[in-house]
């Protein structure tokens, strides 16, 4: 079930949840402009909103105390969130202080072009404690096919830059299956990548999404042997210099882990506020709308910003428990999420070598990884 997007009006759909979330993602929606595979919920330009949106934002929080616990995790993410500056990300994080946790992990994304040391430091000093620098590729043909604005360069002084503000984790986000990327191109990144010495990389299968320019250009996914050989070329360097491959997509260093993006992956209950932005709790996924104006416009007159909520069932949650931990390392605790749709399919993978059960833990097996969707629908009616 899907309700109406609406603002608060009487009848409109309340958000019980069973217990408050201890992880808040902050959607921050500005960029200078979008990139060639952008499909996320962006504004560009518009900056004189900036202060007046994150009183929008500061004013939902307000809104959902009830939702919200004492917060494990919160991830400031876009957009292009370091378009904000420092001082407004420090008065957001100055309105979380009292349900923030001592040890919280706080994130911001950041383009390696919008910031410099003193920015940095003074993200270090607002509370930041991790750093996720996108830079997607190190190849220049490669970032101006996908439109990118920042040059190696700019990424590497970027880490230097937040490894001397003291951030407790420095991450990277890459992209692999670009149009047009070589197998030279994937050789060059994962070169200058482990070159860097970051503490976490997050590597993403590009996809070329409806409505992006990439689509309107008819840009086409390379071939998909060329695409599983380069994903298979990534782990292996990767683990091979000391990253542990935590997640389909993700290899951290020892203690480096996206605590975040964990509690996503292990379905725990996680609010999402501001424009777009999209969280689930207490068995309701609940979707903000898009449009800066009308988000501010709602929460200045004191109502709620326009969204979505759509009711989980316990299969539909189950189901999803089972996708998500399926992409960790760790695999999937029976004794928490439930059996699979076809528990006689452990069987037959565990024999063919593609699982390992532990008790009530079922993981995949290092070679099940690389055909992770296809385990899962042995075990899963995802489409039911």
């Amino acid at each position: 079930m899907t309700t109406p997007a609406h603002t608060g009006a009487p009848g409109g759909v309340d958000v019980p949840v069973a217990a408050p979330a201890r992880h808040l993602y902050v959607h921050l929606p500005f960029c200078a402009h979008r990139c060639g595979y952008c499909a996320f919920v962006v504004e560009t330009g518009g900056l004189d909103r900036r202060d007046d949106y994150i009183a929008a934002v500061i004013c939902e929080v307000e809104q959902r105390c009830a939702e919200i616990g004492v917060l494990d995790t919160i991830y400031l993410g876009g957009g292009t969130p370091t378009l904000m500056r420092p001082r407004r990300i420090a008065r957001l994080l100055r309105a979380l202080a009292d349900r923030t946790a001592r040890a919280a992990e706080v994130t911001v994304e950041a383009n390696p072009e919008t910031v410099d040391g003193a920015q940095l430091d003074a993200l270090r000093a607002a509370g930041v404690t991790r750093v996720s620098l996108g830079a997607q590729s190190f190849r220049p043909r490669v970032l101006e096919r996908l439109e990118r604005r920042a040059t190696a360069e700019q990424v590497e002084a970027a880490v230097r830059c937040a490894r001397r503000a003291g951030f407790d984790s420095v991450g990277i986000d890459l992209l692999f299956a670009v149009p047009g990327q070589t197998a030279a191109d994937l050789e060059g990144d994962i070169a200058r990548a482990l070159a860097l010495g970051v503490d976490h990389v997050s590597w993403y299968e590009l996809e070329i999404k409806p409505g992006t320019a990439l689509e309107r250009m008819g840009a086409a996914p390379p071939d998909e042997d060329d695409a599983a050989d380069a994903y298979e070329r990534i782990v292996d360097a990767l683990t091979a210099a000391g990253f542990e491959w935590y997640e389909t997509a993700n290899f951290a260093r020892p203690g480096h882990r996206a605590r975040h993006n964990m509690a996503y992956w292990t379905a725990a209950d996680h609010v999402g506020v501001g424009v777009g932005a999209v969280g689930t709790a207490g068995g309701l996924r609940r979707r903000n709308a898009p449009g800066v104006d009308r988000y501010v416009a709602a929460l200045r007159a004191g109502r709620e910003p326009a969204h979505a909520v759509e009711a989980l069932d316990a299969d539909t949650r189950r189901r999803e428990r089972w996708m998500l931990g399926l992409r960790l390392a760790d695999g999937v605790d029976t004794s928490r999420v439930g059996p699979p749709d076809h528990p006689v399919a452990l069987d037959d993978l565990e024999d063919a070598g593609m699982l390992v059960r532990d008790g009530a833990r079922v993981r995949l097996t290092h070679r099940a990884r690389f055909v992770q969707n296809a385990v899962a629908g042995r075990l899963m009616d995802f489409a039911a």
